[in-house]
C-alpha cells in the first residue's frame, strides 16, 4: 500500500486501535492512536524513519482496519486486548511479560490499598493486564473520581494529602473505620472493576428513593444532607462513565490466553479450547458435554452436548468421557481421510467437519486425562491436553486446583491469580455448568414421562 491508498481509506480522525494484516489476511501489527488518520498517515511521511523490522512490516502489510473508541485511555485498553489476543509478529515489546502491569486491589495491607503491580501473587484481586502502565495510572485517576481510596498502605497521624482534596475518606489519619471503608470503597470498587455498574448504580437509586419516601413519610429535612450526598455520588459516577467508559475492566479484556500458552510451551495461544465434563447419578441419566472457548472467550454456538449410550446405570465416568471424545472426533475427520485400522468404525463427517481444537480441558485427573489421550493416540490426533481437579475431599472454592499434564507425575498448583488458571477454570466450570443443565433437563422429562 502507498499513501494514495491510505488516503482512499477515509481513516476517521478519532481515537483508537488500529491494525496493519497481511495480503492472506494475518494480523502483523496492532496500534493505538489519540488520532487514527493521523497516526496511520505518518507511517507514509517521507520523515519516517523506520527501523529494519518496521521496514519490513511495512513492505508486508497489504490491509489497514481500524476500531474507534470514546477516548484515548480506551484505545490504550482496546490495543492491550488485541494484542494479547492475536499477538502480532511486530509487536514484540508488547509480548515481553516483564512490561504487563495489572491493578491490584490488596486486603493484606493495614488499609486496603490499589495500586499498580507487574507481579501477581495469590493474595489480592488482579485486573488487567495493561500493556502500558499509562493506562492504568489514567484509569486510576478516574476511578478516584468515584470511589475516594486510600494511596496509603499504613495508617499514619494525619489524614493524607488526597483526604484534603476529597479524594480519600481518611482511613489513612483514623477518620473512618476499616469495614466501613470496605463497605463505601473496596467492595464497590471491585464490582465496578468487574463491569458491574449497572449493579451500583442501581443500588445507588434505590437507597435515594428510600430516602426520598422517608422524608416525604416524616416530613422531614433531617437527613436531607445524606439524600444530596448521594445524588451528587450518582451524578458523578454517571459523569465519569459518560468520559471515560474504559473503566470497566472486565468488560473490555478478552481472557488472556498467553500466559496458558507459554505454560504449555506451545508455540502460539491455543485459540480453540474445548473442555469436557461428564453429569451423572450412579451413572443414570448419564450425559456428556464440550464447552468450546474461540479466542480465549466463550463460544456457545459451538458448545454440544452428549446423550451418553453406554455404561448406563453404571458409575464409570472415565468410560463415559471415552465414549464421547470418540464421538466428537468423528465430526472432525472426513470420510477419505485415512483413519487408525485399530480405530472403531464409524460415521464419519456427518453435518459438516467441526474444527480441531488446540487444547483439551478435562475435569478430572490422572485416570480421565489418559482416556482423553488414549483417544487421540487411536485417532493420530497431537492435541494438547490438561486435567484439572480438586484434591480428594476439597471440593470448596477456595481449595486449589491441581493441573495434571501428560508424562508429568505430580500436578501443578499454579498461584490463584494466575491468569493461566484463571481461564481453566473458566473452561472447566462451563462445560461442568453445560452439562450439569443437560442432566437436571433429561431428569425432569423423565420424572414427568
Amino acid at each position: 500500500m502507498n499513501l494514495d491508498d491510505i488516503k482512499k481509506l477515509n481513516i476517521p480522525a478519532s481515537p483508537g486501535s488500529y491494525q496493519f494484516y497481511k495480503a492472506k489476511g494475518e494480523i502483523i501489527y496492532i496500534g493505538k492512536a489519540a488520532n487514527l488518520k493521523s497516526r496511520v498517515m505518518s507511517y507514509w511521511q517521507k520523515s519516517a524513519d523506520h527501523a529494519p523490522a518496521k521496514d519490513k512490516m511495512m513492505g508486508e502489510m497489504a490491509k489497514v482496519k481500524w476500531i474507534t473508541t470514546d477516548s484515548e485511555i480506551e484505545a490504550l485498553l482496546l490495543e492491550a486486548n488485541l494484542v494479547k489476543k492475536h499477538q502480532p509478529r511486530y509487536n514484540v515489546l508488547l509480548r515481553d511479560d516483564k512490561r504487563f502491569a495489572y491493578l491490584k486491589i490488596s486486603l493484606a495491607d493495614e488499609i486496603p490499598s490499589v495500586y499498580i503491580t507487574r507481579i501477581i501473587d495469590k493474595s489480592g484481586k488482579y485486573f488487567g493486564p495493561f500493556t502500558s502502565a499509562l493506562a492504568v495510572r489514567q484509569t486510576l485517576k478516574a476511578i478516584r473520581k468515584i470511589f475516594p481510596y486510600c494511596a496509603m498502605r499504613k495508617h499514619q497521624p494525619r489524614p493524607c494529602f488526597h483526604y484534603q482534596i476529597g479524594l480519600c475518606l481518611g482511613i489513612c489519619g483514623g477518620k473512618i473505620s476499616r469495614q466501613e471503608y470496605l463497605k463505601k470503597v473496596i467492595k464497590p470498587l471491585v464490582l465496578f472493576l468487574e463491569g458491574k455498574k449497572k449493579s451500583i448504580i442501581k443500588k445507588l437509586e434505590v437507597r435515594i428513593k428510600k430516602l426520598e419516601t422517608e422524608n416525604r413519610r416524616q416530613k422531614t429535612d433531617g437527613r436531607n444532607d445524606e439524600l444530596m450526598k448521594l445524588k451528587y455520588e450518582l451524578a458523578n459516577m454517571r459523569q465519569v462513565l459518560d468520559s471515560a467508559r474504559v473503566l470497566s475492566v472486565g468488560e473490555k479484556y478478552a481472557n488472556d490466553v498467553v500466559e496458558l500458552a507459554k505454560l504449555l510451551g506451545l508455540p502460539k495461544a491455543p485459540q480453540r479450547i474445548e473442555g469436557y465434563d461428564i453429569a451423572n447419578i450412579f451413572g443414570r441419566s448419564a450425559v456428556g458435554s464440550m464447552a468450546v472457548f474461540s479466542g480465549g472467550e466463550a463460544n456457545k454456538n459451538e458448545y454440544r452436548k452428549f446423550k451418553i449410550r453406554i455404561g448406563q446405570g453404571q458409575a464409570n465416568d472415565v468410560g463415559m468421557l471415552g465414549e464421547i471424545l470418540e464421538r466428537r472426533f468423528k465430526h472432525s475427520i472426513a470420510s477419505d481421510m485415512p483413519v487408525n485400522p485399530s480405530a472403531p468404525p464409524f460415521k464419519r463427517g456427518v453435518g459438516g467437519l467441526w474444527p480441531l481444537p488446540d487444547l483439551i480441558v478435562v475435569d478430572g485427573g490422572k485416570a480421565q486425562l489418559n482416556a482423553v489421550l488414549r483417544v487421540l493416540k487411536r485417532y493420530k490426533l497431537n492435541i494438547s491436553v490438561i486435567g484439572i481437579s480438586k484434591g480428594q475431599g476439597l471440593r470448596s472454592a477456595a481449595a486449589p486446583d491441581r493441573l495434571f499434564f501428560p508424562g508429568q507425575a505430580k500436578p501443578l498448583e499454579l498461584p490463584l491469580a494466575s491468569p493461566a488458571l484463571h481461564l481453566i477454570k473458566r473452561v472447566r466450570d462451563e462445560a461442568h455448568r453445560f452439562a450439569t443443565a443437560y442432566h437436571r433437563r433429561l431428569r425432569s422429562r423423565r420424572a414427568l414421562a
